[in-house]
């Protein structure tokens, strides 16, 4: 189960309302809720995370193209290079996409864009670029698709997939506006990965860096002879049982297949006539796509500029000489220089010749920005954090200044520990840190997170322990794993699978040198409760509190008692000294998803997309304190500073709450 936008609306169809959606086995279908009180005071602190980010761009003349990513509503945006302006904006279904592709004459741009309750389709558009201001036209929807890949042939063809049951080979003719599905390459595979189109074949490349179950096959490479239909395997022994194939380039005749190795990311440098004789060249990186050819070089995004030198197979990482790329959502090569599109906002170009570079920043050329829905939060007296998409927003309370700070990819979660902000950071990225004092812009970075495990979900301080505690889940291999980090030292560890193969650790809550684990697999139907000691890395005991178990999703401690908060709402209250069960309800109405919880000053709070409530800690009756209704991307969460004041997402802006605690 990966993080999707959450609202109320999605509330309604998951059927968070009513007795029949709430009965869950063991459960009563309505739980004792006591009567709001007043003394609840909301401040609105304006957009969690203002910003302009993006997910796509390719060239079309001397403009480029460019997708903005989380922002509501989705615009595409030209950017001139001689005027060094931006041209045009339209907007777009959808909240992001990183699917953009030019017809053979430059006339028309296509979109595939993933469709939501919440911001509809149709997802499959086209931008005419000849007329002014491109305007958008609507060509189909594509319910139950979420795309990755597109590609559009030299005679005016457009083909795209992604992810979905038995992922399928869309076709759309423009000359009639038919859209097609024309291929399976593999129904046991969850994704098609990449595109490339010729004129009578077309490569697919396949994958499980998402969806993936245990019956699941991997990384495939494909081709598809146009004329006949017929599918043949062209993947190079060495990526066999790998997670994906990446990407894929073709240039005079030569195919350049980006998929890894056990050791590494690895470019497979294949014969397009006879797919049969290749050559493997092996990287240092965790991946490598967006291939791009100049002269003897080839350039990749691998987390960074990488060139590789053909005649030696050597590579190299190409650095700006400020700051850093970032993720790089568009690569392409331009008067002899390289192109690089950074999801920071900003194009740089770079002259491998001397690796000088030139940047442009797209706010100031005039990129709009807008509130991007929220990752993570946290709070201490002086500032609040709030994750977005490569960047993360600083709201200084004394001054009311919003600040960006940059930081690649995705702030899962947030923890403020002595004034220096840590970012548990997606995807694979690492654990990153901020502190206005000392950091300009820039978050840096203090350890990498485990091999194969990527998506982190929550950070917590163990104040026994003096260490920080990172909840993690593989995309991968399935399963998770608890990692630890030592401020003092920067040591690190690592217990993977701590629960079992299967479940990722969705929550974390640390208490008396003891973590407290929150399992959830992706498909919801596993959660199981682990007594973990970090220290000598040994569970203590497990429980499963519910009959039909959805995942646990938040966790927390007050006193004797261990709180317990499930995917769409059953509660649980677990006596530690005992390890009974002596509570258990169910809260779907207020938590139709995700729900976290945290503890305050002797109550425990709870937060969802839905509302921010308490609960009391004698008779555990709910008191719903604010409606929400927010837009998450990530799960949602509450923060408090030490003043006891609380920082919640509504909406897409930031909200405190000042709540009476007589």
């Amino acid at each position: 189960m990966q993080d999707v936008p959450i609202t109320r609306r999605q509330m309604m169809q998951w059927g968070a309302v009513g007795a029949g959606a709430l009965a869950v086995a063991g459960l009563p279908a309505t739980d004792a809720r006591a009567t709001p009180r007043s003394g609840v005071r909301v401040t609105d602190l304006g957009p969690g995370v203002n910003n302009f980010s993006l997910a796509a761009a390719i060239p079309v003349g001397n403009k480029a193209y460019i997708a903005s990513r989380n922002i509501d509503p989705m615009r595409i945006i030209g950017f001139d290079f001689d005027t060094e302006k931006v041209t045009s904006v339209t907007e777009g279904p959808g909240i992001s996409t990183q699917l953009l592709a030019v017809d053979p004459d430059g006339r028309y741009l296509y979109s595939a864009i993933r469709e939501y309750d919440s911001a509809p389709g149709p997802g499959f558009i086209r931008l005419d670029l000849s007329a002014a201001g491109a305007p958008k036209e609507d060509l189909h929807s594509i319910p139950g698709l979420d795309p990755y890949a597109i590609s559009a042939s030299p005679d005016n063809k457009i083909f795209f997939g992604g992810r979905e049951p038995q992922p399928k080979l869309r076709q759309y003719d423009p000359a009639t506006g038919e859209l097609t599905e024309i291929a399976i390459p593999d129904p046991n595979v969850p994704m098609i990965r990449c595109l490339l189109a010729t004129q009578d074949k077309i490569y697919i490349g396949t994958g499980a860096s998402l969806g993936a179950t245990p019956t699941s096959t991997k990384a495939g490479l494909f081709v598809m002879d146009r004329a006949t239909k017929k599918i043949t395997s062209i993947l190079p022994k060495e990526f066999t049982g790998q997670v994906e194939v990446r990407d894929v380039g073709l240039y005079d005749g030569t195919l350049y297949v980006c998929s890894t190795t056990d050791d590494g990311a690895a470019v497979a440098i294949m014969d397009a006539d006879d797919p049969t004789q290749y050559t493997l060249v092996q990287s240092e990186q965790h991946f490598l796509r967006l291939p791009r050819k100049l002269g003897d070089t080839m350039y990749f995004n691998g987390a960074a500029l990488i060139e590789l030198t053909l005649s030696t197979r050597t590579f190299r990482e190409i650095k700006p000489k400020d700051g850093e790329f970032g993720e790089i959502w568009g690569l392409w090569i331009r008067d002899d220089k390289v192109i690089v599109v950074s999801a920071f906002g900003l194009i740089f170009e770079v002259d491998p010749s001397t690796g000088s570079d030139t940047s442009w920043d797209l706010i100031a050329a005039g990129a709009p920005i807008g509130p991007q829905l929220a990752m993570s939060i946290a709070a201490d007296t002086h500032n609040v954090y709030v994750g977005g998409t490569n960047s993360v927003a600083r709201h200084d309370l004394r001054t009311g200044k919003q600040s960006r700070v940059l930081a690649t990819s995705e702030a899962k979660d947030i923890l403020l520990h002595r004034g220096t902000a840590h970012f548990a950071q997606y995807n694979a990225v690492g654990l990153l840190a901020y502190n206005p004092h000392i950091d300009d812009e820039w978050a840096r970075k203090l350890a990498d997170l485990p091999a194969e495990q990527n998506r982190p979900h929550q950070i917590v301080w163990d104040d026994r322990h003096r260490l920080m505690m990172i909840g993690l889940q593989s995309d991968y291999e399935l399963g998770g794993s608890l990692m630890t980090f030592d401020p003092k030292n920067g040591a690190t560890t690592v217990a993977v699978n701590p629960i079992d193969d299967d479940q990722m650790i969705r929550a974390v809550v640390a208490h008396d040198g003891v973590a407290y684990l929150g399992g959830q697999n992706v498909a919801a139907t596993a959660g199981t409760l682990v007594a973990w000691d970090p220290i000598r890395k040994r569970e203590l005991w497990r429980m499963t509190p519910q009959s039909k178990p959805t995942g646990i999703t938040g966790l927390t401690v007050l006193g004797q008692n261990l709180y317990v908060m499930c995917f769409r709402g059953d509660f649980f209250v677990i006596d530690l000294h005992t390890r009974k069960v002596i509570h258990s309800a169910n809260h779907g109405p207020v938590v139709p998803n995700y729900g976290t919880l945290l503890a305050d000053r002797g109550y425990v709070y709870g937060a969802s997309s839905s509302d921010f409530v308490r609960y009391d800690r004698k008779t555990f009756a709910r008191t719903d304190l604010v409606a929400l209704d927010a837009d998450w991307y990530g799960i949602p969460r509450a923060a408090v500073d030490e003043r006891g004041r609380f920082y919640a997402i509504r909406n897409r802006n930031l909200i405190r709450i000042d709540v009476s605690r007589c």
